[in-house]
């Protein structure tokens, strides 16, 4: 079954609403919809994955991969998490892995340890720093697997190319 981002999302906030206190919802479902925001602002980097399971999943993966860069999932009774997949075919190094886990628990109460799922609460997501730095970390693994065949001069500063020369 194909699945709209639009039902996932659907989906996803029917979940929440089984699990959450009325007053945190609209909180939840903005940390949703900002995690939604900031994939589909980079629609060459990164689309939708319907979900493969059961549940109320929604994730996005690396345009062009069948894996996940991330993923949500509304679990009964401990809620909405995201977890950080990162890397495409590869494991995060060690530095990586470490600075995420470090990131992830600055602003979550559940301490993450090395070899545990990268993976945090909604509930922490509503806080505007926590999402932020959550988003920067991800950002990071994001542009980390592009730049390295990025010539200095396709910065962005560079104009764009011109069509068919690509």
């Amino acid at each position: 079954m194909t699945q709209t981002l639009a039902d996932a999302r659907t989906a996803f906030v029917a979940a929440i609403k089984q699990d959450t206190p009325g007053t945190d919802l609209p909180r939840l479902v903005a940390v949703l919809d900002a995690l939604i925001a900031w994939s589909s602002a980079r629609p060459k980097l990164l689309s939708f994955r319907p979900p493969t399971g059961r549940g109320a999943t929604i994730g996005f993966e690396r345009v062009g991969s069948k894996t996940p860069f991330w993923s949500a999932q509304v679990t009964r009774g401990s809620g909405a998490k995201l977890e950080i997949h990162g890397k495409v075919g590869e494991a995060l190094s060690d530095a990586e892995r470490a600075s995420v886990i470090e990131t992830l628990n600055a602003h979550s109460r559940e301490v993450l340890v090395d070899g545990d799922r990268l993976r945090i609460g909604f509930g922490a997501l509503k806080n505007a720093a926590a999402q932020a730095a959550v988003l920067a970390v991800m950002e990071h693994l994001l542009a980390d697997r592009d730049e390295p065949a990025a010539s200095p001069a396709a910065s962005s500063s560079a104009p764009p190319a011109a069509p068919g020369t690509e």
